[in-house]
C-alpha cells in the first residue's frame, strides 16, 4: 500500500448529506507514480481506494485552525486540557466538537519558541462522525482526515472560482467568496502573503485578481490544471494535523499479522487469571467500603435536608435539591437562541458596531466588540436594559482614534 488515495468532501456536503447521492472527486496514483483525476459516485471511489493509503480532504469551512500553549510533556492530559484552553475560541459547546493536534514545532522544525505550543484542528462531531461513518459503510477506511487548505504551499492564496484557500503557520483557512474579495475580512497583509495562485475565475474576478496582486506586491500564478491536481502536486511538505485522533484513531488491522500475537495472548491469559483472582479479593473490599460510604452519605443528606422523608439514593436527590434551589435563586438562564433573536434588532441598528467574538454559557453571552464610540457603547447598553429587560455589564473598554474596543457581558433575565 504504497500508492496514495485522496477522496475530497465538497464543501456543500454536511451532516445530513448522503454521500451516496453525491458526486465526488479523487485523486490517485498509477503504477507509475503519476496523478490521475478521477470523479464518480461514493462506491465507485471505495473501488478505486483499494490497495491506496487513503487521504480524506475536508473542505476546510468545516475545520477551524487554532493554537494553544500548553506545558507539560503527557500528551494524554494535553489533549483533554486543549478543549478547555480554546473554550473562549469556539462559539459551540466543547462537547460538541472534536479537537485534533500536533506539535507546533512539527510545522517549523528547530524552532525552540514553540516548545509548548500546539497546532490544533477543531471540527464538530456530528458532522466528522458522519462523514466517517458512510465512508466505512462503502468499505473506505481513512488512514489520515486532514483540512484542503493544509495542501497548500507555506504563505499562499489560492482562488478558485467560488473559493479562497490559504495556508501559513499562524493563519489557515477556506471560505466561500461571491463577486468580491475582501482580504481584509482574512486578516491578510502582503507580509504573510508569497504568491498568489488563480484557477477557474470567473472574468469580472480577474481584474479584482490583478488589483489584489499589485496592491500586495505578491506574485500572481495562473493554475493551468484541475485545482484539486493542483493541490497534490504541490502540496506543503509540513506535517499535517490529522482528524483521525482519540476514539477516531484508525484501528490496526490485526488479521493482516499472522499469528505472531498468539504467545503474548496466551501469557495475558495466564496473567489474567492471577488479576482475576486479585480483582475477586479487591472487589469484596471495596463492596465493603461503598457500604460504608452510602451510610455516610445518607447521614450527610439527613443533616442538609432533615425534612426529607425519602433517603434512597441520597446523592441523587441532594443534586435534585441543588439544582431546584440554584433555579429558586434566579440562575437559570434564557437559552442562546432566544437571548440572540431577541439582541439581533438591537445590534442592526447600532451604527459602526462590529462583533469580534461571541461566546453563550448558562444565560450569558459574552462579546468582544468594535463601536464607533463610547456614547455608542453606552447607547447600545442601555437599549439592552430598557427594551429587552437584560443586565448588561461593560467589562472593559478602550478608546482607539476611530472606534472603542470592548468586552460587554449580557445576562438574561431570569425564566
Amino acid at each position: 500500500m504504497n500508492s496514495n488515495f485522496y477522496l475530497f468532501i465538497p464543501a456543500h456536503v454536511d451532516q445530513n448529506s448522503e454521500l451516496e447521492s453525491v458526486d465526488l472527486s479523487w485523486i490517485y496514483e498509477d503504477i507509475n507514480n503519476d496523478l490521475n483525476v478521477a470523479q464518480g459516485s461514493l462506491n465507485n471511489a471505495a473501488a478505486a481506494a483499494l490497495n491506496h493509503k487513503v487521504s480524506v480532504i475536508i473542505p476546510g469551512e468545516n475545520i477551524l485552525f487554532l493554537t494553544a500553549d500548553v506545558p507539560g510533556k503527557n500528551l494524554q492530559h494535553i489533549q483533554q486540557a486543549v478543549p478547555y484552553i480554546l473554550e473562549d475560541s469556539v462559539i459551540d459547546d466543547v462537547d460538541d466538537l472534536h479537537f485534533a493536534l500536533i506539535k507546533a514545532t512539527d510545522g517549523k522544525a528547530g524552532n525552540s519558541d514553540t516548545a509548548n505550543e500546539y497546532n490544533v484542528a477543531v471540527i464538530n462531531k456530528d458532522y466528522f462522525e458522519s462523514i466517517i461513518s458512510q465512508l466505512e459503510k462503502c468499505g473506505i477506511h481513512a488512514d489520515e482526515m486532514i483540512a484542503d487548505y493544509a495542501l497548500l504551499e507555506k504563505n499562499t492564496l489560492l482562488l478558485d472560482g467560488g473559493r479562497v484557500l490559504f495556508n501559513s503557520y499562524n493563519l489557515k483557512f477556506s471560505a466561500s467568496i461571491e463577486n468580491d474579495i475582501n482580504l481584509d475580512n482574512y486578516g491578510l497583509t502582503e507580509n504573510n502573503m508569497n504568491k498568489l495562485i488563480y484557477c477557474n475565475t470567473e472574468a469580472d474576478l480577474d481584474k479584482k485578481i490583478d488589483e489584489l496582486s499589485a496592491e500586495l506586491n505578491i506574485k500572481k500564478e495562473q493554475c493551468n490544471t484541475d485545482p484539486l491536481l493542483y493541490l497534490i502536486s504541490h502540496k506543503s511538505e509540513e506535517k499535517n494535523i490529522n482528524l483521525l485522533q482519540g476514539l477516531y484513531k484508525k484501528k490496526k488491522n490485526w488479521s493482516k499479522t499472522g499469528k505472531t500475537w498468539l504467545p503474548v495472548a496466551v501469557l495475558f491469559v495466564v496473567w489474567l487469571s492471577v488479576q482475576g483472582f486479585m480483582f475477586i479479593t479487591d472487589y469484596i473490599w471495596l463492596n465493603n467500603q461503598n457500604k460504608i460510604l452510602e451510610t455516610k452519605i445518607t447521614q450527610i443528606y439527613k443533616n442538609a435536608f432533615p425534612s426529607a422523608k425519602r433517603t434512597d439514593n441520597p446523592k441523587a436527590r441532594m443534586e435534585s435539591q441543588l439544582i431546584s434551589l440554584k433555579k429558586r435563586k434566579g440562575q437559570s438562564g434564557r437559552s442562546f437562541s432566544e437571548m440572540l433573536a431577541s439582541s439581533a434588532e438591537i445590534f442592526s441598528k447600532t451604527q459602526g458596531l462590529k462583533i469580534k467574538s461571541l461566546r453563550y454559557y448558562d444565560g450569558r453571552i459574552n462579546l468582544e466588540l468594535d463601536i464607533a464610540s463610547l456614547q455608542a457603547l453606552d447607547k447600545l447598553k442601555s437599549q439592552l436594559i430598557k427594551d429587552k429587560g437584560y443586565l448588561v455589564e461593560i467589562q472593559n473598554a478602550s478608546s482607539e482614534k476611530e472606534s472603542v474596543t470592548a468586552r460587554v457581558q449580557i445576562t438574561g433575565a431570569t425564566l
